[in-house]
Order: structure tokens, then C-alpha cells, then sequence
């Protein structure tokens, strides 16, 4: 059938116009400079749109789609808001610190001639959509505040309110004052003067006539304020100030006292008890002579030498006589009574309360320091019983019952076999009450540790650390000291009974050193044929040498690693100051305690004890057992 060709146009115009209906806008395809994003991302065929332009700018676009297409029905450029001349400030000026021009976003900074000052807080203006922001700064003439000044100042010039630049000048009312000051001041551009407002005082002049007078202290000045000191210095080293070696400006503007220089002399000195030889003095002395002088037996002298000066000689030669004071001896009771003081060489006897040592009557004497020497202190005569835990009294001679005198042993042993024994079997009561080393104690399992002795050369048959009571360890010597192939050893109460029993058919291992090590010098084959000793920090070795050598088949006999001590808190009994912290001395070295406070050795003037060391032992030679004065 044929189809009219009416009916193929009119669905060919439905085509057509359903295509063309069908087409958008996109958004993106906007491409004006400095506009701000359209809304939506596309626009249907005939919507019409409104383009604003960028903050900043002026202008704007109204467009239409059509057909996927955008027409433009109103175009108006989008250009950057101008907002003209910012305004001059009086007395000052601005310059453009942001934007090459006075459009938006440019910013202009103002600034005050020299002598002006901004009276607002802000100085700056900046370029926005409104116009400029803030005002136009002001700047107004800087002023220096009211000068005041006292009834001997006169000031001349603008003293209420001085501007930039003006001067004032200040004179004294009366002729018999001196500005202490400038006289002139001005106004400086911050506003303040350039210096304080002087003040009129009343002064001194030094004018030195004298010819022996030929240095003023301070130098090369001549005018003084009321109050200031001066001093001179006369020719020749025996020529002083009479009577005084300084002068003051007082403040009627005179100086208390005229300065000249005399020659004085000293004459010999005829204090009683004073011993000066004779031959000295054939005459006066001028002044800065020296002489020495001694004192009569029994006095004390205050210095060995004194010098002539214009005040006589100084120190004065003077001999006090030598006095001590009461001796201060806890737990003592004087013979025949105390004296309030005693003269030099006076000698008492006194004796310790019972029960206290020593026993027997001691004698002091008065020295020619005034001190007294000779004192024991009565020191209590029993050492302190203490509790006994896991631990027993085995014996004591004469007695294990208390209390306990000194010579008094005690020996322990633990209440139980299996405990291990800590500290020294036997401790003996010392003269002063102390034991010589503190009570024992028990406690723990009896174990061994792993050998440590020429351990590199075995191998053992069960190796651990700690091995029981009793246990035995095999073990087995390694090449080349496998002469013997090995042997056993028996832990017996904490201790091995025996050592590692290995040798070479050249030497033996080298000799142990408890304490220290050794170092391979030589060897013969794998056997060490030479050796050198060191010790561990803080031990010392007995002796100094190079090498020990293996001779014949036998070791040189090798050094010691003797102990050090530990200065602990067993010095408080001799009143002396425990470090603060842990102190060890070598062997055969001295470390230097200070007497607690209160406490001397004998003499105020050595109040410390210097403690030395031997094998681990501490020796303290002296106590500080004086009070002082």
C-alpha cells in the first residue's frame, strides 16, 4: 500500500522537532572572564540565565540556550571595582603597599612627618566592593610633657607644652649652686625631652696647693656633689694625711677637713709582756716600717709583725695571757673539782665514770693554743648484745653471757646444717665498745656455684648454675691440659672441695687471681707459657710486673688484688661525717672526712680526719672527740 506523502512529512516534523527539543546547556561552556560559577551543571532548551560577576567586579551577563547553544541577550564586561583617590593626610603621607592601583583589594599605608604623630590606631586603607575602608588617619603635632622644676632652677622656653624641636635652657637662681645636669633640653620627636630637668646642688672645689700632695682619687676630677669622698696621696712612701686619709664635700660647699701631708713616726712599743730585740730601734721609726715581735711565755700574741702607720702600729703589739677554758669531757668527773679557767700549762687529771673506759686516771694539760691536750673519751666499756635469728652462740671466752667486755669473743654456727652462714665465725668486743665486725646471720639454702676457676679448660658433665649440698660434679679436662683426663668435685657447706686439677705436659693453667685477670703474652703450641695480671676496678695488685712466666713446668708465684674499702656509716661513731654516697678507697690511699658540726680533733682550726685504706680493712687513726669552744 502507498503511504500519502502528507502523513511521511508530518511524522518527519514530529522527528524533528522532538530532536531539536531534546537538546541542553551545559553550564561549563560559560567561558566569561571573572564570573562566578553558574548553578547547575546543564539548562534545559530555552532557559534563560543570569552571570554575576566575580566579588571584586562590575558588570554582568543574562544568556538563553538554544538548541544546545547559548545567546547572549545582555553583555555587560565584568571589570575590577574602582574606587579612586584615597585622600591626602596633613602633615603626612601614604603609599600603595598592596595592587598596582586604587582598585579593589589595593591597600595604602599612611605615615606622619617627622614631629607628628597618628592619632588614630589604624593607618591603613584598603579597596572594597563599598569604596575605602576606615578614614583618612590624622596626624597631630607631637607635644613633651609640662616641665617642672624646683625653687633653684629657672627654666626658659615653652615649659607647659613643648612641640617638636623647641629648646629649653635652665640657669641656677643662686651663683653658689652648679647645675647637676644639661642645661639645655628639647623636645624629640616621640614626645619625650631629650633629658631629665638638672637640678642646682651645692658643690666643692679642690684646688691641691700642697707640693707633697701629687695624686686626687677620683682622677683628674675637681668639682664634688655634697656627700662625695676624695682622697689624696702624698710623695714618699712615710708622708700621710694628718689624723685622716679621706675628706668630704659637706653641704655648705666646704670640705670637713683641709688635706695635707706630714711625716709621722712611730715610737718602740712598751706593752708589758711584749719582747721586741733592742737593736730595732735607735730612735723613732718612719711610718710604713716593719718589725716583728714575740711574747713572754705563758702569752699569746695576737700577730708575729706590725707596721708604723699614722695611727701608731698596726696591729697593736699586744700579748694576751693564754687561758683554757673548762674541759667539756661526757661521762668524766674531774679530780678535785673545776675551775672556771686555767693558765697555760695547768695540768688536771680526771677519770671516766664506772663502767666506762679507760679505767685508769688521765692527765690534760693546757697548751699554748689554749687547748687542752691529752683528752681520752670515756667511751661505754660493753659492746651492745643483739637478737639472734636461725643463728647460735657456739662458744665465748671468758663466757657466752652478757654483758660483753672488751677482749670478750663470741664464735657462731647456724641452728640449721642445711643454712648458709653470712659474716665472720668469731667477733671479738673492742676497747671502745664496738665489735670488730657485726653479728652473723644464717639464712638461705647451702649451694655452690658453677666453678668459675680455669672453667674455659673443662667440660662438665651437668653444667648449671647453682648445685646442692653435697652434690658432686664430674668433669673432664680439654686439649691441651688433658695430662690428667679429669677428675670430681663436692659441694660441701656452699664451698667445692677442690679445684679444677688440669695440666699440660709443658705447664699448667696459669695461676688464678681472685679478684682480677690475666692476659696471654706467649704461648708454646695451644699452652699459655706467659701471662700479665690486672685487677678488677678498684683493687690494686701487690706488685708491678710485666710478665709472669711459666719456668720448668711451674708458674711464677702471682700477684694479689688487695681489697677496697667502703667508707659506710661505721664513721659516725668517731663523729665524723659520712659521705653521701657510696665512696671506695684504694688500697693504701686517704680520703678526708669532716667532724660532724659541733666537733674538732683537737684543734678548731682541723676539724676533719684524713681515713686510709689496707686490703679492704679501714683505718682511722683519730676521732673527733672535741667539742669546740
Amino acid at each position: 500500500m502507498r503511504v500519502p506523502v502528507e502523513i511521511i512529512s508530518f511524522f518527519c516534523f514530529l522527528f524533528s522537532v522532538t530532536f531539536v527539543q531534546g537538546q541542553e546547556c551545559l553550564g561549563e561552556d560559560i567561558s566569561y572572564e571573572n564570573i562566578e560559577p553558574v548553578a547547575n551543571v546543564s539548562y534545559t532548551d530555552g532557559e534563560m540565565v543570569n552571570v554575576k560577576c566575580m566579588t571584586g567586579y562590575i558588570g554582568s551577563y543574562k544568556l538563553k540556550c538554544k538548541n544546545g547553544q547559548w545567546l547572549t541577550f545582555f553583555a555587560q564586561r565584568c571589570l575590577k571595582k574602582k574606587c579612586g583617590h584615597p585622600g591626602e593626610t596633613l602633615n603626612g603621607d601614604f603609599k600603595l603597599i598592596e595592587g598596582r592601583d586604587f582598585t579593589y583589594g589595593a591597600t595604602v599605608e599612611y605615615t606622619c612627618k617627622t614631629g607628628y604623630e597618628m592619632t588614630s590606631r589604624i593607618n591603613r586603607r584598603q579597596c572594597r566592593i563599598k569604596g575605602w575602608d576606615n578614614s583618612v588617619p590624622v596626624c597631630e603635632e607631637v607635644r613633651c610633657p609640662v616641665i617642672h622644676t624646683d625653687e633653684d632652677v629657672t627654666a626658659s622656653g615653652n615649659t607647659k607644652e613643648g612641640t617638636y624641636g623647641e629648646v629649653i635652657h635652665f640657669e641656677c637662681v643662686s651663683s653658689d649652686k652648679k647645675l647637676d645636669g644639661s642645661s639645655v633640653i628639647h623636645c624629640t620627636e616621640n614626645g619625650v625631652w631629650s633629658g631629665p630637668v638638672p637640678q642646682c646642688i651645692v658643690t666643692c672645689q679642690l684646688e691641691i696647693t700642697e707640693p707633697k700632695v701629687i695624686r686626687i682619687i677620683p682622677w683628674g676630677k675637681t668639682t664634688f656633689k655634697a656627700g662625695e669622698v676624695v682622697k689624696i696621696i702624698c710623695s714618699g712612701k712615710n708622708q700621710f694625711f694628718q689624723k685622716q686619709e679621706t675628706f668630704t664635700c659637706t653641704n655648705n660647699g666646704k670640705w670637713d677637713y683641709k688635706p695635707t701631708c706630714e711625716e709621722s713616726r712611730c715610737e718602740a712599743p712598751l706593752n708589758q709582756h711584749v719582747y721586741i730585740p733592742t737593736f730595732y730601734f735607735k730612735g723613732d721609726l718612719n711610718m710604713g716600717a716593719k718589725r716583728s715581735y714575740s711574747c713572754e711565755s705563758g702569752y699569746n700574741q695576737r700577730a708575729e709583725q706590725a707596721t708604723c702607720t699614722r695611727d701608731g702600729w698596726t696591729p697593736k703589739p699586744l700579748c694576751a695571757e693564754i687561758k683554757c677554758d673548762p674541759p667539756r669531757i661526757p661521762d668524766a668527773q674531774i679530780v678535785g673539782g673545776q675551775k672556771q679557767e686555767y693558765k697555760f700549762s695547768s695540768r688536771i687529771e680526771y677519770k671516766c665514770r664506772p663502767g666506762f673506759k679507760p679505767e685508769q686516771l688521765v692527765q690534760i694539760t693546757c697548751d699554748s693554743h689554749g687547748q687542752w691536750t691529752g683528752i681520752q673519751k670515756c667511751t661505754d666499756g660493753t659492746c651492745e648484745e643483739q637478737e639472734l635469728k636461725n643463728i647460735k652462740i657456739l662458744c665465748g671466752h671468758p663466757s657466752i653471757a652478757s654483758p660483753y667486755k672488751p677482749g670478750h669473743i663470741l664464735v657462731f654456727q647456724c641452728t640449721d646444717g642445711n643454712m648458709r652462714f653470712y659474716g665472720q665465725r668469731a667477733i671479738e668486743c673492742l676497747p671502745d665498745g664496738r665489735w670488730n665486725y657485726p653479728y652473723p646471720q644464717c639464712g638461705g639454702t647451702i649451694q655452690c656455684p658453677k666453678p668459675t676457676k680455669h672453667f674455659q679448660l673443662v667440660k662438665l658433665s651437668d653444667e648449671k648454675a647453682l648445685y646442692s649440698n653435697s652434690e658432686i660434679l664430674t668433669y673432664t679436662c680439654k686439649e691441651p691440659y688433658n695430662k690428667i683426663p679429669g677428675g670430681d668435685l663436692m659441694c660441701q657447706n656452699g664451698k667445692w672441695n677442690g679445684t679444677f686439677d688440669c695440666t699440660s705436659e709443658i705447664c699448667p693453667p696459669p695461676p688464678y687471681l681472685e679478684n682480677g685477670d690475666f692476659g696471654i703474652i706467649s704461648k708454646n703450641g695451644d699452652v699459655i707459657t706467659a701471662v700479665s695480671y690486672t685487677c678488677q676496678p678498684y683493687f690494686v695488685l701487690t706488685k708491678q710486673q710485666d710478665q709472669y712466666n711459666c719456668v720448668d713446668g711451674k708458674w711464677e708465684a702471682p700477684p694479689k688484688c688487695l681489697k677496697p674499702c667502703e667508707v659506710d656509716d661505721i664513721v659516725e661513731k668517731y663523729n665524723l661525717q659520712p659521705p653521701t654516697g657510696k665512696v671506695f678507697i684504694r688500697h693504701a690511699d686517704k680520703f678526708r672526712l669532716n667532724c660532724t658540726d659541733g666537733w674538732n680533733t683537737g684543734s678548731e682550726m682541723k676539724a676533719y680526719v684524713d681515713v686510709s685504706c689496707s686490703n679492704g680493712n679501714l683505718q682511722i687513726g683519730k676521732s673527733c672527740d672535741t667539742q669546740n669552744q
